[in-house]
């Protein structure tokens, strides 16, 4: 009986639950319908956050993967490309001398036996080159000597004439004048006794006439004697001396002549030789560099390691994937090598924290794979300049590259895993915070809505430092107040496009159609910001961005402050407080913003603007045509 009492009881409750479950739903439809629709429960709260006061840890938190410190990167050292016949698999451990890759060698099997041709040949011209120099070095010897040769003879013969034979010749000449000068006194007194003597009767006229004839003679050849030594000073004794001197210097000439011409024939054979000998340095550096070619095309382990297959940071490379039968260039990187001892996280910083972020701050890392352990590390390495890579698909998107090293060995993990590192930037004790989607603007000033009563009300508020989920409260807030973690909505001051103008320069601009003239200052402005070209920025002068009797803004400064404001729309929609919108929560933003912008298409503004459902260039109003980051990642 009481089983079969139980049974129906059961039955009973099975049959109930249905309806239950149809009211119960349809009671928070209606509860949320009634909240929706009311004007004056329009973007209420649901939480609130009691202020404290405690310890303030300011932190970054960024993922990444990780990677070994060192590591030995293995690449293709064949020229040109070459394809893969076998790779070691990856995830393998190798030891130092295992192979690794085998590239095709039959391309660089056939270069190195052409080029060994050429080098023999290459050794052969250097060797009939050396030859040819020796065999025209002994011939311009020979030539110089003979040159030299008849170079001596010509002035030997002209010293000879001009300290010899000239002498010789002028003796002789002048011996010649003494002898018919003698022989003419001799021949005269002959014939003045032959006159005697015959005018005595003792000598007959024939002997008279042969001693006058023979004095004829001697007269004729004193003066032939005479004559001769003059034309031995006058023409023979120049005409020898130049002679000989023109001897002399045709020779030296054909010497030098000899020398030059045995100068330009040695350079011509040497230069043959160098070009013959350069062309077989060429040729053995071709050899080696074909042969070393042929080596590269086996891959050998430079130390032990765990094999990780090289990868391409850019999303745009066309290498092709590291596998057998694929073609790979010269000096891609094939194969990785790490050294697991030291690892490391490669982290990217927005570029909102990294003036915070230096080398030396202590970090922590957890691994995915590993949640519930906690390794130390600190900061490496901060890049000087964002990461070229991330603006092709986000060119608003600044990161910076980061190593953070850990300081533990993490034992079993393999590179390339997930891990998440927080890096500590400072410790702040004793001090008030609040979630920091509970600080807004408003009025241009950071307020805080603080529970009163029934009504929330906002508080200005001076913020200090702040970390991923609080913000520190410097001035403005108690301990033991109760802050909104969602403040109320208002669409007179919220503006999620980030724009620069304020509301009532728009207003104004759409008054005259016209956009107001800026005069640019002439002197330089007060310290606290400077705009495009030098002039103020007003919102760096002004609380909330309103410029301070500068007129409009430029339109290159609003275009720079147009974007979507994730900060706001976490503060006013981040419910749970940790950072990222969930489901629910961008549920929550998009009946907030999408459901109720059609009844506020014709609701006229302050200035007599009107709402419409899209800005010019098909954005939505309140959103700036983008999604949030959240629905974007």
């Amino acid at each position: 009986m009481s089983a079969t009492s139980s049974f129906g009881k059961a039955g009973t409750l099975v049959r109930r639950r249905p309806l239950v479950l149809g009211l119960a739903v349809l009671g928070v439809g209606l509860l949320l319908y009634l909240w929706l629709r009311s004007p004056g429960t329009e973007g209420a709260p649901t939480g609130y956050h009691e202020v404290r006061r405690g310890d303030f840890t300011v932190s970054v938190v960024e993922g990444g993967n990780l990677a070994a410190v060192s590591e030995v990167s293995i690449r293709n050292d064949v020229e040109g490309t070459a394809r893969i016949i076998s790779i070691v698999p990856e995830g393998s451990y190798v030891k130092k001398g295992d192979l690794l890759v085998e590239l095709d060698s039959a391309q660089a099997q056939d270069q190195v036996n052409q080029q060994q041709i050429s080098y023999e040949k290459a050794v052969f011209a250097v060797e009939q080159a050396r030859a040819q120099l020796e065999i025209q070095r002994s011939a311009t010897n020979s030539d110089y000597l003979a040159a030299l040769l008849k170079l001596k003879f010509a002035e030997i013969d002209r010293d000879k004439y001009l300290q010899g034979q000239m002498l010789v010749d002028l003796m002789e000449a002048s011996n010649k004048l003494v002898s018919a000068q003698s022989q003419l006194v001799v021949n005269e007194d002959s014939l003045s006794n032959s006159v005697l003597l015959a005018a005595k009767g003792y000598e007959t006229k024939t002997k008279v006439d042969g001693d006058r004839l023979t004095v004829l003679n001697n007269q004729n050849s004193l003066i032939v004697a005479s004559n001769g030594i003059w034309m031995l000073r006058a023409f023979d004794i120049p005409k020898q001396t130049n002679k000989f001197s023109s001897d002399v210097l045709q020779a030296q000439q054909e010497l030098d002549r000899v020398i030059v011409s045995n100068l330009r024939r040695m350079a011509q054979y040497e230069a043959d030789l160098s070009a013959q000998s350069n062309t077989l340095i060429l040729s053995e550096q071709k050899l080696a560099r074909d042969r070393r070619n042929l080596t590269n095309t086996t891959i050998r382990a430079p130390q032990d390691g765990l094999v990780v297959y090289a990868v391409s940071d850019s999303h745009f490379s066309s290498e092709s994937l590291i596998e057998g039968g694929a073609t790979v260039r010269n000096r891609q990187e094939l194969i990785k090598l790490p050294d697991l001892s030291r690892m490391k996280v490669n982290i990217k910083v927005h570029e909102s924290h990294i003036t915070m972020i230096r080398p030396g701050l202590p970090a922590f890392v957890v691994l995915d794979s590993m949640p519930d352990q906690r390794f130390a590390a600190v900061v490496a390495r901060v890049a000087p300049l964002p990461d070229t890579q991330t603006r092709w698909g986000n060119p608003n998107l600044k990161v910076y590259n980061t190593d953070v090293h850990l300081t533990e060995e993490i034992p079993n993990v393999k590179p390339g895993v997930s891990a998440k590192a927080e890096i500590i930037i400072t410790n702040i004790a004793d001090t008030l915070s609040v979630p920091i989607q509970a600080v807004t603007t408003h009025k241009g000033k950071q307020v805080v809505y603080v529970v009163n009563g029934s009504k929330p009300e906002p508080r200005s508020v001076e913020t200090g430092m702040y970390n991923t989920k609080f913000i520190q409260i410097l001035q403005g807030l108690k301990e033991g107040e109760r802050v909104l973690l969602a403040p109320p909505f208002d669409l007179q001051e919220k503006d999620l496009e980030g724009s620069v103008l304020t509301e009532d320069e728009k207003i104004e601009a759409l008054r005259t159609n016209t956009p107001a003239r800026t005069t640019l200052p002439q002197e330089p402005a007060a310290p606290g910001g400077r705009g495009e070209n030098g002039a103020p920025d007003a919102a760096a002068g002004a609380p909330g961005g309103d410029a301070a009797g500068s007129g409009m803004r430029s339109r290159e400064g609003r275009g720079r402050g147009m974007g979507f404001n994730r900060e706001e729309m976490l503060k006013q929609f981040d419910t749970n407080g940790d950072g990222e919108l969930d489901e629910d929560e961008r549920a929550a933003i998009r009946q907030r913003l999408g459901g109720p912008r059609t009844n506020r298409t014709d609701r006229p503004t302050e200035g007599g603007d009107t709402h419409s459902p899209a800005s010019p260039g098909g954005r939505p109003n309140g959103m700036g045509g983008n999604r949030p980051e959240a629905e974007r990642r």
